[in-house]
């Protein structure tokens, strides 16, 4: 009902209703992010990763900080399950949330800021301290109206916070994001060369964060001074990679160079980097005993993300790949939906595709969207090394059927996640528990039919 209604609302009012929001809840809460070190985080993928790793810099460091983001909200050592399926909630919840956390003592926040949030005026009236770029790719195409107007609501962080901004430049459109002017600038590149454009004129020096993989599972970090084109050492340290993915050695770099923007030592950070953990649902690696393969977790939802998390599957092993993928429902990124399927035709042994947030639309039509991209793959066939369900449950099953000693199965779409969105309603779904149970269950009719 609520749709149908919007169809016949003016756009502009619209934005007028979102703008009048996110105005009245700063005053509401008496504009609390100026009194914080706010950092936002923005990017197609890695915001939540990295995000969750300048939270946990920042609290191992001795700096009681906040965060919100997809999974979770966190103030101090408690943290709560974000179920609103938003990363950046609005109607008020931003400044009640940063004013909560002020009042608790805190005084650094990391706010995982989205475009949704941007295009809806929620990150209006807040003040940014550092503003993080992690990477871009389409996604969120149909409410946007184009990969252009989806690139250029991110800009607006960037254009909003004066101070500090965190580019990741192996990124190629990190030029858009370069031209904003601001107090100090950080870029990060892992194993690449620099982009020309990076050396431009800012009234502080800036400060390069260059990450180099020495060996398998082995990072060199250095950071760089950059005057008048000149690069002079400041520091360097080496450290092991307790994650998997080149695309999480990104997300490391920005968060170690988030955290110096906000006044970290160098060697702050290097002790503290150890002790990071993943978030929940993020290349989570479930570790069950007498399992003989490996298990994962991760929130893969578009295709970029998709690729970097089977790639890193695939340095892992040479066994057998199983993924489970699927797509949203509701009219998001319909474009995608064959792409994730192509994607994990082409890097996969076995492709399952199934049901992940329907919304209203039927299941069985989504699959077949994707379905249509695995068997673009003439190595494909139904039934014989790739199927679909729409009972999530049963491709889970099927999944861990599949799987032998030494292989790795990869379930993707829903991570951390708390729910499944089927038409109207939530429905409980929490993958890991499934997943353990379906385990359990196999082994019990293992052991029967034994």
């Amino acid at each position: 009902m609520l749709n149908t209604v919007k169809k016949y609302i003016p756009k502009p009012l619209f934005s007028f209703y979102h703008l009048a929001l996110a105005w009245s809840g700063n005053i509401l809460y008496f504009s609390p992010s100026r009194e914080l070190h706010l950092i936002g985080v923005t990017g197609t993928k890695g915001k939540t990763t990295t995000a969750y790793f300048i939270y946990q810099l920042l609290r191992k460091g001795g700096h009681k900080s906040a965060l919100t983001s997809t999974t979770f909200f966190a103030v101090g050592d408690e943290m709560e399950s974000n179920t609103s399926k938003m990363g950046m909630p609005g109607r008020f919840f931003l400044p009640h949330f940063l004013r909560r956390a002020r009042k608790d003592g805190v005084r650094y926040a990391v706010v995982e800021t989205t475009s949704e949030g941007i295009a809806q005026h929620r990150q209006r009236f807040l003040k940014y301290d550092t503003a993080v770029f992690t990477s871009l790719s389409p996604e969120h195409i149909e409410r946007h109206g184009s990969f252009t107007a989806y690139r250029e609501a991110k800009e607006k962080l960037f254009k909003q916070c004066k101070e500090s901004h965190v580019l990741n430049l192996n990124d190629k459109h990190v030029k858009y994001f370069l031209k904003y002017p601001a107090k100090q600038k950080w870029g990060v590149v892992l194993d690449g060369k620099i982009p020309d454009n990076y050396y431009v004129e800012t009234k502080h020096a800036s400060s390069l964060l260059e990450g180099i993989t020495a060996a398998p599972n082995h990072l060199k970090i250095k950071e760089w001074k950059i005057a008048d084109g000149k690069k002079e050492l400041a520091a360097q340290f080496e450290t092991g990679l307790f994650f998997p993915g080149n695309f999480n050695a990104i997300n490391l770099l920005l968060a170690f160079a988030a955290a110096r923007a906000s006044g970290m030592s160098f060697e702050e950070i290097a002790f503290i980097i150890p002790k990071l953990d993943l978030p929940p649902g993020r290349m989570q690696e479930l570790k069950i005993k007498r399992v003989p393969f490996r298990i994962f977790l991760d929130y893969a939802h578009e295709p970029l993300s998709l690729r970097s998390a089977l790639e890193s599957c695939r340095e892992m092993s040479q066994s057998k790949l199983i993924c489970l993928t699927g797509a949203q429902g509701g009219g998001r990124d319909k474009w995608k939906r064959a792409i994730m399927g192509k994607t994990a035709s082409e890097l996969c042994d076995y492709v399952i595709v199934a049901t992940e947030d329907p919304y209203e639309e039927n299941p069985k039509k989504i699959n077949a969207e994707v379905f249509k991209g695995v068997l673009s793959n003439n190595n494909f066939r139904e039934n014989k090394n790739c199927w679909q369900f729409t009972d999530r449950r049963k491709a889970i099953e099927k999944a861990l059927g599949l799987a032998k000693a030494g292989d790795i199965v990869i379930f993707c779409g829903k991570g951390g996640e708390k729910f499944m969105c089927v038409g109207n309603e939530n429905i409980p779904w929490e993958e890991e528990r499934v997943v353990i149970e379906t385990l359990a269950n196999l082994n019990l009719k293992k052991i029967k039919n034994d």
